[in-house]
């Protein structure tokens, strides 16, 4: 039967590559928890056989921090990925530490690829892969948290990704606001609808966009984002697009 011991040398526990990042306000919370009602007496950390920490980081902190000890069960059987499983049973583990899980501990390409362009755009995994995919569904985003997830031969996410940072640049030197309202996936949703419209040319939107940038605000659904946006283009455009939302 595992044993619940107690230390105050926090030098024994070490973080596992891929695990999820350590929220500093979430640790502040659990200082004025445990300062309040010190309960980690019955909410003890689990360690694997090398001390790495599987379950409560958060705890590892906040009792550091505060300098009081630790309670932690050791065992010699469980693995890194119950990294995952413990923090999905927490409700706590989302789509971006599933993808820096995998990136990171597993080095899958795809995953690694998906970071990179996450970075490269500013955007949430939901809005980057609805610009890429066109929607996310929950099968999707089931097969992304096993470690699984690859893009269709079909999807070359290179040409709509370099559309989008084109048109946030554009934004920005527009100085439009709020900025945040290029950044959810009902506007990249729009976006790709656009995109994949046939016809569309990227140099004539710019064109148009010179003429009518003042018509970006806030809308309410993707919808509205694909009339406003088709409309830009068709202004004063003989030929005009269907919106067909495809």
């Amino acid at each position: 039967m595992l044993q619940i011991q107690k230390t105050q040398d926090y030098s024994l526990f070490k973080t596992i590559e891929g695990n999820r990042k350590v929220d500093k306000s979430h640790v502040k919370k659990m200082i004025a928890v445990i300062e309040k009602d010190n309960q980690l007496a019955v909410h003890p950390i689990i360690v694997n056989k090398d001390f790495s920490v599987i379950d409560g980081q958060h705890r590892l902190e906040a009792a550091k921090t505060l300098g009081v000890e630790i309670y932690y069960v050791k065992s010699d059987t469980i693995s890194d990925f119950h990294v995952i499983d413990g923090n999905v049973n927490q409700k706590i583990f989302e789509v971006d530490d599933y993808i820096h899980y995998f990136s990171t501990k597993d080095k899958n390409p795809v995953y690694i690829k998906i970071v990179s362009m996450l970075k490269a755009t500013g955007l949430k995994p939901k809005a980057l892969l609805t610009l890429i995919l066109g929607v996310v569904s929950a099968s999707i985003l089931e097969v992304l948290k096993t470690g699984k997830f690859k893009f269709s031969d079909r999807e070359d996410p290179n040409h709509i990704l370099d559309f989008y940072k084109d048109f946030t640049a554009y934004a920005k030197d527009k100085r439009l606001k709020p900025i945040s309202m290029f950044t959810n996936h009902n506007f990249t949703r729009a976006l790709r609808w656009m995109f994949n419209t046939t016809g569309f040319d990227p140099k004539v939107f710019f064109k148009k966009l010179d003429l009518r940038w003042f018509d970006l605000k806030p809308q309410r659904t993707s919808e509205d984002w694909y009339n406003l946006l088709i409309n830009i283009y068709n202004y004063k455009n003989h030929n005009r697009l269907e919106a067909d939302e495809n």
